[in-house]
């Protein structure tokens, strides 16, 4: 029950309880909205537009804080969701009447389905964080120079290239006694409570497991993947809602101004975005708002006069003095004075001994043992060099295989091509019959694969438990069962006094564990792991052997390994991998006494 409760406390965007996520967001609203019916009216207009541009913020934060790809592009969102709402605004509010409505609708519409398109291609295409950047901005650039030469007219609205499009609706609401457009005070209220829908929809999302994916995929992507997750549909999920949220905004935004123009395509409104974001606090989300509200009205402020005709240039200063000595932020200076600190990591020898038989509650014992993964033929090359050459192995249900070779024999390069991390030229790998050799790893995982990677892959900024319950989620899509599986791999990997603990307060071995149990989390039919002892105390490997033993009772496991002494208790079939062709198979006290094994493995010379 403690660790349900961590999970979905670590899971929620603010300081709030579990119950109270939506405390600190409600407030502000009404508070600012008790204010805004008694402000003056000009800066009841100009507060509204520090809103609209803090929502539009938040959506880049959404996507960069949380989904860590920086998107220089979310101005094209905001612009083309201004012009549609205009677009529909004209032609629909004398049949409609309900402009808000109107603005809500088109404006999610319209940035969600551009930035899906986007999106698609960038994800889809693998593209890494700096092509990203670069396309976003591109499209910028492209955007900008066709709404200056695009004209056209759309039934009564009209486009008109350079000149913008004018006599846009600004906002009305028939409810509650409302008619005609609102008033500059009441558009505030209308905006704010519009903000405040999503932010709470945005919060919500984040704290289902869908948070806990993006999280994983900020911080690894790759290990996110190795546990089963399509990290590219994730991604444009995530792109596609933020580019909702933009286009919201340039909805709510051409309703404020009643006018839009090609500049909000341009360059320097593309490049203020993400300023917002960082004076605020990268990834705090809240950070978003207070990014756009402090520059507007410091804007606002030195453009009175208290500037003296330099607002650009004192603007700057305070913008370098943010980013230098507060890198996270105006609320990432106020986390500094409750930011706990982090414990000492526990030595593995005053951990409790791990409970190896509760592997028995969790994977079924199969009375047959049979050929579970076989390669066959399987070949990589890299340019000239023939890494993976003809190499046909078989693996089964139940039991261990190691392979050793010498440095360059081709052992990761097998690993990668069976996991997926790499694509063989010619042959084919069978899992339960089924040819996977051009599978993803995602899929791979899904079909019964565990993979662990030679260095621990975890999830530094999430608990123990939480490392453990993504993985656990993976397969069954079931809390409830995910929540029993994590207590059990708790208890099996020694960490239970340990779950709410941050990954990154974990020595060495404990997060060699946690990779380890969450892989197990998986409920594989065939794991490999790629040198699980890499680093360990005798202690942890000693601890690491009995757990990998036990588990092979029940399944397949695949080692790669160097340390000769860690293959010897493992007491397992082994495999000598040289120049990418399987060199010779036996027990270790058998190729250990093979001269030719000891000349190739240990570089000793024939007749020397």
């Amino acid at each position: 029950m403690e660790n349900s409760k961590s999970l979905s406390r670590n899971m929620a965007v603010s300081g709030t309880s579990k119950h109270g996520w939506w405390l600190l967001p409600v407030a502000v609203v009404l508070a600012v909205s008790v204010y805004a019916f008694n402000a003056d009216a000009y800066l009841a207009y100009l507060i509204t537009s520090w809103v609209i541009f803090g929502l539009l913020a938040f959506s880049l934060d959404l996507v960069w804080g949380k989904g860590g790809d920086l998107s220089l592009g979310h101005t094209v969102f905001f612009g083309l969701g201004a012009y549609v709402y205009g677009i529909a605004a004209i032609n629909l509010a004398p049949i409609v009447g309900n402009t808000y409505l109107l603005a809500l609708l088109f404006g999610a519409i319209t940035g969600a389905i551009v930035a899906g398109v986007i999106g698609y291609f960038i994800f889809y295409g693998r593209l890494g964080p700096l092509q990203t950047t670069i396309i976003t901005y591109t499209s910028v650039l492209l955007m900008a120079t066709l709404a200056v030469s695009l004209t056209f007219k759309f039934g009564n609205a009209r486009v008109g290239g350079a000149n913008g499009m004018t006599g846009i609706p600004p906002l009305s609401l028939e409810i509650l006694g409302l008619k005609g457009g609102l008033s500059r005070q009441q558009s505030l209220v209308a905006t704010l409570v519009a903000t405040l829908g999503v932010v709470l929809g945005a919060l919500y999302l984040l704290r289902q497991p869908f948070g806990l994916i993006i999280a994983g995929i900020r911080q690894d992507p790759l290990k996110t993947e190795l546990l089963g997750y399509d990290v590219r549909r994730y991604k444009l999920v995530l792109f596609a809602i933020s580019g909702a949220i933009a286009g919201i905004a340039g909805a709510l935004f051409a309703a404020w101004s009643a006018y839009v123009s090609p500049s909000l395509f341009g360059v320097v409104q593309a490049l203020l975005i993400p300023i917002y974001v960082l004076v605020g606090g990268l990834g705090s989300l809240y950070g978003a708002f207070i990014g756009a509200l402090f520059i507007g009205w410091l804007t606002f402020w030195l453009g009175g006069g208290a500037g003296g005709g330099q607002t650009t240039l004192i603007l700057g200063v305070v913008l370098v003095l943010i980013v230098l000595f507060a890198p996270k932020g105006i609320l990432g200076l106020l986390q500094r004075v409750v930011r706990p600190r982090p414990s000492t990591p526990t030595p593995a020898e005053a951990l409790p001994a791990s409970d190896v038989s509760t592997l028995a509650t969790i994977f079924e014992s199969d009375t047959e043992r049979r050929v579970l993964l076989e390669t066959v033929n399987l070949k990589k090359r890299f340019g000239g060099v023939v890494a993976t050459d003809d190499v046909s192995l078989q693996f089964y249900s139940k039991g261990i295989h190691c392979l050793i070779g010498p440095n360059g024999a081709g052992k990761s390069t097998y690993l990668n091509t069976c996991t997926g991390l790499i694509k063989p030229d010619s042959g084919q790998i069978l899992l339960d019959g089924v040819d996977i050799a051009r599978t993803e790893p995602f899929e791979r995982v899904r079909r019964g694969m565990g993979i662990k990677l030679q260095v621990a892959k975890v999830l530094e900024e999430q608990t123990v438990h939480e490392n453990l319950w993504l993985a656990a989620y993976s397969k069954s899509r079931n809390r409830a069962h995910a929540g029993r599986l994590v207590a059990q791999i708790l208890d099996v990997i020694g960490l239970k006094d340990k779950a709410n603990t941050p990954a990154s307060e974990l020595a060495h071995g404990q997060q060699q564990w946690l990779d380890i149990g969450m892989v197990l989390c998986l409920e594989p039919k065939i794991i490999f792991l790629d040198e699980p002892a890499a680093g360990m105390t005798a202690v942890e490997r000693k601890r690491t052997v009995e757990i990998l033993r036990t588990l092979s009772q029940f399944i397949g496991v695949v080692v790669v390994e160097h340390d000769m002494e860690f293959i010897r208790e493992l007491d397992a079939p082994v495999t000598v991998l040289h120049q990418g062709a399987v060199f010779a198979t036996g027990t270790i006290d058998e190729l250990r006494q093979n001269d030719d094994v000891l000349d190739i493995y240990l570089g000793r010379q024939k007749n020397a």
